[in-house]
Parts: C-alpha cells; sequence; structure tokens
C-alpha cells in the first residue's frame, strides 16, 4: 500500500472533491482517480462514496484517512525540521492556543521566549480545542492553552488551570449600548452580532441563556472561522455585539479597540476555565520553564485589572 496514496486519500475526504483535491495537492484528477481505484481494490471495499455534489468517506475509508492524515502530518514536521536546520535553529517548540488568546496572549509570551532562548523556535497552531486537543493527544504539541469542557485523560500529558474565566457580551465603547449601565435583554432585540464560532460550547450556553431570558431573537451578521484579527477589527468598529471570553478580551492590545463587557440584568455567567497542557518529557526544559513564567506574569496583569 502506497503511503502517498492514503495522503491522497485523506486530502480528496477533506476537501469534499477530487477537483478540490487536485487544486491543493497540484496533482492531476485522473492521477487521483487512478490512485483510489489502487487503493479500493488493495483494501477490497468502498472507500470513498461519490455523489453530483462531491465525495464523503464510507467507515472504512475514515479509517485509512487517519493514517493519511498522519503520513501529512510527519511530512509537515519533517519539511519544519528541514527548514529549521538551513536556518540554524537548534530546538524546536510547537504551541497550540485558541484563536482569541493567540491574540491578546500569545505575542508576549513568545517574544519572552526568543529573547531567553534565540536558537530556540516556536511553531504556533490557533485553532477551535475540538481540533487542536486531539491533535494534542497525537503528539503534534508540547503545550496547549486553551479552555474546554472535554476532560479526557491524554498518556503523558499533564492538565493544569490557569485561570477561571467567564463569557460575555462585549462591543465597542462607540457602540451605543457601552454607555448604559444595565442591559436588558429587550436592549439587545435590535442589534447586530459577529460569531467567533457558531458551534462552541461557551457561545451556545450564552445565546441560550439569553433566549430563555426573553431574547427573540440573534441576527448574527458576521460568522468567523476562529478568525480572532477580523472579529476584533469589525467589533471595534462600533456596530455589533459577540459572545467572548473576558480574560483574552482583557489581554487584547488597546490598537484593536476599546471593547467593554456589558453589563446584563441576568444574575448567571456562563464560566469556562482556562487550561495549560504540557508534554511531560518538556516540563524540565528551560524553553518551557520561562513559558511558565510569562504565563505568571501575565495571570498577574489580568488579575490586577480584574481587581
Amino acid at each position: 500500500m502506497n503511503p502517498k496514496h492514503l495522503s491522497y486519500l485523506a486530502t480528496i475526504i477533506d476537501k469534499g472533491s477530487i477537483t478540490a483535491a487536485s487544486d491543493a495537492l497540484r496533482v492531476a484528477q485522473p492521477t487521483l482517480t487512478r490512485a483510489m481505484a489502487t487503493l479500493e481494490m488493495q483494501a477490497g471495499t468502498p472507500l470513498l462514496l461519490r455523489s453530483r455534489y462531491g465525495v464523503k468517506s464510507t467507515p472504512f475509508g475514515e479509517v485509512l484517512a487517519r493514517e493519511g492524515r498522519s503520513i501529512i502530518q510527519s511530512l509537515q514536521l519533517a519539511q519544519e525540521q528541514v527548514a529549521h536546520q538551513k536556518l540554524g535553529v537548534k530546538s524546536e517548540f510547537r504551541i497550540a492556543t485558541g484563536p482569541l488568546l493567540g491574540l491578546g496572549v500569545m505575542p508576549d509570551i513568545l517574544e519572552r521566549l526568543t529573547q531567553a532562548h534565540p536558537t530556540s523556535a516556536c511553531t504556533v497552531t490557533c485553532g477551535s480545542p475540538a481540533i487542536t486537543l486531539p491533535q494534542m493527544s497525537e503528539g503534534r504539541f508540547d503545550i496547549m492553552l486553551a479552555p474546554t469542557t472535554d476532560d479526557r485523560f491524554i498518556q503523558g500529558v499533564q492538565r493544569r488551570l490557569v485561570m477561571e474565566d467567564h463569557i460575555g457580551i462585549f462591543c465597542d465603547k462607540s457602540h451605543p449600548l457601552a454607555q448604559k449601565k444595565i442591559v436588558k435583554i429587550e436592549d439587545l432585540e435590535a442589534s447586530d452580532w459577529l460569531s467567533l464560532g457558531l458551534t462552541t460550547t461557551f457561545e451556545n450556553q450564552v445565546l441560550e441563556l439569553l433566549m430563555t431570558a426573553g431574547l427573540k431573537e440573534i441576527r448574527t451578521k458576521i460568522a468567523f472561522g476562529n478568525d480572532a484579527a477580523i472579529l476584533a477589527t469589525m467589533l471595534s468598529r462600533g456596530r455589533y455585539l459577540a459572545v467572548l471570553p473576558r480574560i483574552p478580551m482583557a489581554a487584547l492590545p488597546a490598537s484593536l479597540g476599546d471593547f467593554v463587557e456589558l453589563e446584563l440584568d441576568l444574575t448567571i455567567k456562563v464560566k469556562r476555565y482556562l487550561y495549560l497542557w504540557v508534554r511531560e518529557d518538556v516540563l524540565d526544559s528551560p524553553i518551557f520553564l520561562t513559558f511558565e513564567e510569562a504565563m505568571a506574569d501575565f495571570v498577574s496583569m489580568i488579575e490586577a485589572k480584574s481587581a
């Protein structure tokens, strides 16, 4: 079984069509079609369900696609190592974080790391914890800083509580509702909303709470695929509201906007907890100790702002 064929299979399934996979891989469609025919013959069962809307995987096709994704990831890591070797980088530290934390928290931490460890390189991946946590279990990251409701145990990884946070409704100071001391549910009826990720657990909890309290409709105008920078830019224009976490919003640089959390006439807040996952084999490394010190300073800064 050709490993390249497995990587082709994973890309076809993830892209949803042979045409899209051909563009992404820069491989001719007939080549991909022949590779899939060979793979299905070797597997002895169909791997793809084809329709006029594209392709989906069969159950066994998804099993093999997971192996293909592992091959792709291994190749990417190898390419990164070659690039680092050419640049004279002696070691690498791999970090995963949420999009807002990446925007507000990581720049200062990365500055500390690069100054203290000039021969080390950091690879930072921003994305949903639903995606990055499974990758953490596969050994793709050294640490992950993100909230999650997932309490799974990962072999060889420690989970540490960083801070308790809560989800609130934010807007720019130029938004009309920012001037109100207490915002009532009916005040939200005429508002337009932004969403950082429509499927996030914490956002859904807040929206359900608002609907239970009497909000009839939430008009989400723009949803972003975990892109915090564009969301912050749009929010700063003073036309929108967004359900967002307090800690990352407090850490955003002032140049992005002057954001405030609305005070609602609700007594219940949706809590979330910010965790740090650490691979046990890097706990004593100098670069992680620097990261840990930088995180402690960040926590102190947030606590001082909240006091």
